[in-house]
């Protein structure tokens, strides 16, 4: 199974996005990649995901192998979808 998703998010996979994306991976049993140009990352690893260098408007493609893998694709196709909200300290 695998689908393609556009990272919406200003700031990219950082740290926080890709620690939902590794524990989203980490709860399927079988194999979870994300695919961007051409390249593959383990995506039960948070330093595999980060060195991905996801961008706002890069493709990614997520493919998992196993049972309750449209499941795990649309889990982590939310998460690079997302865009989270920043508020300064203070306010």
């Amino acid at each position: 199974m695998q689908n393609s998703f556009v990272i919406q998010n200003p700031f990219g996979i950082h740290a926080r996005p890709a620690r939902k994306i590794v524990e989203a991976a980490k709860a399927f049993p079988g194999t979870v990649t994300l695919e961007k140009e051409g390249k593959s990352f383990n995506a039960k690893s948070l330093v595999h995901v980060i060195s991905a260098g996801a961008k706002q408007g890069d493709s990614i493609t997520v493919n998992a192998e196993g049972e309750q893998a449209e499941e795990v694709v649309a889990a982590i196709g939310a998460i690079l979808v997302s865009v989270e909200q920043h508020t300064e300290k203070g306010q």
